[in-house]
């Protein structure tokens, strides 16, 4: 036996202990009560939103549209799903190994593409695995709004499935053939911007020309026409891609992977802390997102008279141009979200309140690195809390040029002049509520100056588990009820002559919660003290009627 293959079988020797250990060292009971929390908060929460308010059927031209537009929809989240990957690829991913794997195995007197392999598979099941539950259930909710398709709801699971696993698997490929390639990085943004604009102008230019994935959203549609010979080559396709990425595997950098598993490893230990600040640092990282040198305006000295909100233009007109590109796309998918509520998916608010919140985190940028810095804040001489309530400023009046480009999305796809009026008095509070769940997000990881950072070790297990899960929901739960206005818009149409004043009144009352929001974070350690103080006297009395 040759030293090769010595080492390739000591090394799926190790691999199979390891994964021994790792299953004799879990806990399965706290491992299925960890899924079922999951699926109850997220799948169910969904699933119960979609019941409780009753989803819209679509009919007549509505159906026809759906049923017409289907493929171009989905090729084109395909499309900027590939074009993230190949992003990725060119910055070092998808794989991350671990850090000894890098260190000792990758460079002992084994091939790399016995060593990566595996990683590389386990990376394509795992996306292909997301990509079908998300496929799965995107469909199982268009199909409550077709009863009429004849098709059971098995089978649109499955075709959701289906395409879903082909995204999962497109993703992973792009990733790994650029990267494998070894590819530069303009190369790969210039292949995914083509491929974007060539699905952009297929979806929405009058021309009978497919665009590159539209095939996955036909496979979407096989409640309609079946399984399809074109869309059955094309899974073929992908199929071989998918080993074609992972025989390059072994060409992966070294440098990158050993870069990429550090980062990552630090990542999953922030996420278990639910420090979601530390989690969009790292992947910023990974993405190699770094703030401009030189700023594309110079901020005006009428802006910097007060020096926090002087500060907070400055931080803002240094951010790279991937990072304005990113708010833009996801407040463009909110809106487009907003618009598939309006139209009776009503589930979509929790994306399009998901998606405000994530590109809340990037504006309230400098409020998070005041809160990364905590001595250099208490040592300012302001009270901590007013300077945290004006570092809210510059956030909120960042969000209008990305608020206006939700508002063009939602135009385009409703080209009526009611739509503009409907998108100001719906987007202005989902806009704000980005900021604000962000801003809790932020603030909430601020160190208290006055202790009760064990203040949760007393609940049982169950009850503080639970606490925290809530906690972390509660940020994007914000962001969800800044989107919760067009729900009321969509009601009001038919049972109110006046649809746009009841959708005012409840834009001013989302307006009012964002105000206490705001409200919170200028009294946030005031509040905190108090209640402690509140506990510590309790206490004292419990103690003293004890003795």
């Amino acid at each position: 036996m040759t030293s090769t293959a010595i080492g390739i079988q000591a090394l799926r020797a190790m691999r199979t202990e390891r994964r021994k250990n790792r299953v004799a060292d879990m806990d399965w009971f706290e491992a299925l009560y960890r899924v079922y929390i999951s699926a109850f908060l997220g799948g169910g929460a969904i699933l119960f939103l979609s019941g409780i308010l009753g989803d819209k059927p679509i009919t007549g031209q509505d159906l026809s549209n759906v049923v017409n537009h289907t493929p171009h929809a989905v090729g084109l989240i395909t499309s900027l799903i590939v074009f993230i990957g190949l992003r990725s690829g060119a910055n070092g991913g998808p794989i991350a190994v671990e850090e000894p794997e890098v260190r000792h195995v990758l460079l002992s007197p084994v091939p790399h593409s016995a060593v990566l392999r595996h990683p590389a598979i386990q990376r394509l099941r795992t996306f292909a695995f997301m990509g079908a539950i998300t496929g799965a259930t995107a469909n199982q909710l268009l199909s409550r709004r077709i009863p009429t398709s004849g098709a059971s709801l098995v089978a649109w699971a499955l075709w959701g499935a289906i395409a879903g696993a082909i995204m999962g698997l497109l993703f992973v490929n792009a990733a790994l053939v650029i990267h494998g390639l070894h590819a530069p990085r303009f190369l790969s943004t210039a292949l995914g911007t083509v491929l974007v604009g060539w699905q952009v102008a297929v979806t929405f230019g009058d021309t009978n020309i497919a665009g590159p994935f539209d095939f996955v959203g036909s496979i979407s549609r096989w409640w309609l026409d079946g399984p399809q010979v074109q869309d059955i080559a094309a899974i073929v396709v992908v199929a071989l891609l998918a080993g074609a990425a992972v025989m390059l595997a072994g060409r992966l950098s070294l440098e990158a992977l050993s870069r990429r598993s550090a980062l990552v490893s630090q990542m999953k230990f922030a996420v278990t802390l639910q420090d979601v600040r530390t989690v969009v640092l790292l992947r910023r990282q990974l993405s190699q997102e770094h703030m401009r040198v030189t700023p594309w305006v110079k901020v005006p000295p009428a802006l910097r008279r007060d020096v926090i909100v002087g500060r907070g233009f400055r931080s803002l007109m240094h951010f790279p141009l991937r990072r304005i590109f990113r708010m833009t796309l996801l407040t463009m998918t909110a809106a487009a979200a907003l618009v598939a509520a309006w139209r009776g998916t009503t589930p979509a608010i929790v994306v399009a309140g998901i998606a405000m919140f994530v590109v809340g985190l990037d504006a309230v940028e400098p409020l998070s690195q005041e809160v990364d810095q905590p001595d250099r804040t208490d040592a300012l001489p302001i009270e901590r809390g007013l300077l945290m309530t004006k570092h809210l400023i510059v956030p909120a009046i960042a969000m209008f040029p990305f608020f206006l480009s939700g508002v063009v999305v939602a135009y385009l796809l409703e080209p009526r002049v009611s739509t503009i009026g409907y998108a100001i008095v719906i987007g202005i509070p989902a806009a704000l509520a980005g900021v604000a769940g962000a801003s809790i997000n932020a603030v909430k990881g601020a160190p208290d100056p006055v202790g009760g950072a064990n203040a949760g070790l007393a609940l049982p297990p169950e009850m503080s588990g639970m606490g925290t899960l809530l906690r972390a929901a509660f940020p994007p739960a914000i962001s969800i009820l800044g989107c919760m206005p067009v729900i009321v818009l969509q009601r009001s149409l038919n049972s109110s002559p006046d649809p746009l004043s009841v959708t005012v009144r409840t834009s001013l009352g989302v307006l009012l919660v964002l105000g206490l929001v705001a409200g919170w974070v200028r009294q946030r350690d005031a509040i905190g003290a108090y209640f402690r103080n509140i506990t510590q006297q309790a206490a004292s009395a419990t103690k003293t009627e004890g003795n």
